[in-house]
């Protein structure tokens, strides 16, 4: 599938669009969900694409929700819930909003656009935005730390990650995720003990925007909650949860539903892995999000049964669309309609 991407997304794509054929299918499961990560704040000069590139300009959000609602019925997610839990069936070609990460932008910048065009979102958010004093998160932050001194020492107490090798030379994203995924070996308090060394160490780091960068606070999520959204757990730190142990993991998603119901005062019945793909979570993971009391679970990918087969905690494994800065409307229609999966399992990949 990589090699036909860009004539899938140049040419396939806009031809079926244009002549409405994606308009007329279905999602494979008579259902889609998306997933944002939040909205370029105006303020923002982007000086890496890397990470920016899961986040969209707010006409692109515009646009994108005009078409759900033209194209399908947004539904609000407890009538999600109530399919999950008690099995009540979904009208025809149901979308379902998500967002991701709590960034300070979902409540500054997304939620107008959201309440102008009358969608509800469920936003999933780490225990960070319980406390008043939030930060970034903590990956982000350790990128532009490597950007602006290497960290070879301050690596070098990381453990090492299975199967690699800590000295092998890469692009500066790859000796980055290699850092990543061998911090979230560490628990939590152990990860912010390194985190602060990395911080105190790196020149002081001037943000091009808050609004970009900093997480939701207490205030402010309950500010997000009170107009109408809805608010998921997405683990207490936001780690690679297959490279925590049992216990640590267990905690990052049972304490991350417990923090957020006691801030807030309701209850949290979903729960949307961080990363969410199959090299950072899997049965495990399904399981102990099960365990936690949460009604579902959400990766941040749409074909998980195509690479892996079904799995029986399927509710706690559900698919969404990652839509992306680079993503089209017609690359857009072409994964919410289900032709992009169905075309994946046709050619196998």
């Amino acid at each position: 599938m990589r090699f036909v991407s860009p004539l899938l997304k140049r040419a396939v794509y806009p031809a079926l669009h244009g002549a409405g054929y994606l308009g007329r299918l279905s999602p494979p499961a008579g259902y889609a969900v998306v997933s944002y990560h939040g909205v370029l704040p105006a303020d923002h000069s982007a000086s890496d694409k890397f990470l920016d590139g899961n986040l969209i300009g707010p006409e692109t959000l515009r646009k994108e929700l005009k078409f759900l609602k033209a194209r399908f019925r947004i539904i609000h997610p407890e009538d999600f819930r109530a399919s999950m839990e008690q099995a009540k069936p979904l009208p025809p070609r149901s979308v379902l909003v998500t967002c991701d990460d709590g960034l300070l932008n979902t409540l500054t910048d997304m939620l107008a656009i959201l309440q102008a065009e009358s969608v509800p979102c469920l936003f999933f958010v780490t225990a960070a935005s319980c406390g008043n004093e939030p930060g970034m998160l903590w990956y982000e932050e350790l990128y532009h730390c490597m950007r602006s001194k290497p960290l070879n020492e301050l690596a070098s107490q990381l453990p090492p990650e299975p199967g690699t090798d800590p000295a092998s030379a890469g692009t500066f994203q790859s000796q980055w995720w290699d850092l990543v995924r061998r911090a979230s070996q560490l628990d939590a308090e152990t990860r912010a003990d390194w985190m602060a060394q990395v911080r105190a160490s790196s020149p002081k780091q001037a943000t091009s925007s808050d609004r970009r960068w900093r997480l939701l606070n207490l205030p402010e999520l309950k500010q997000l909650s009170q107009s109408g959204m809805t608010i998921g757990a997405h683990t207490r730190t936001h780690p690679v949860l297959s490279l925590c142990g049992d216990e640590e993991a267990r905690r990052e998603i049972r304490e991350s539903k417990l923090e957020i119901e006691r801030a807030l005062g309701q209850e949290v019945w979903a729960f949307a892995y961080p990363f969410g793909n199959p090299a950072t979570m899997g049965e495990r993971e399904f399981r102990l999000a099960r365990e936690a009391g949460f009604s579902c679970a959400f990766l941040n990918v749409e074909h998980w049964y195509v690479e892996h087969g079904a799995t029986e905690h399927s509710t706690f494994a559900l698919p969404r669309t990652h839509v992306t800065s680079d993503m089209t409307l017609p690359e857009f229609s072409a994964h919410l309609s289900g032709f992009h999966t169905r075309l994946q399992r046709a050619v196998g990949g």
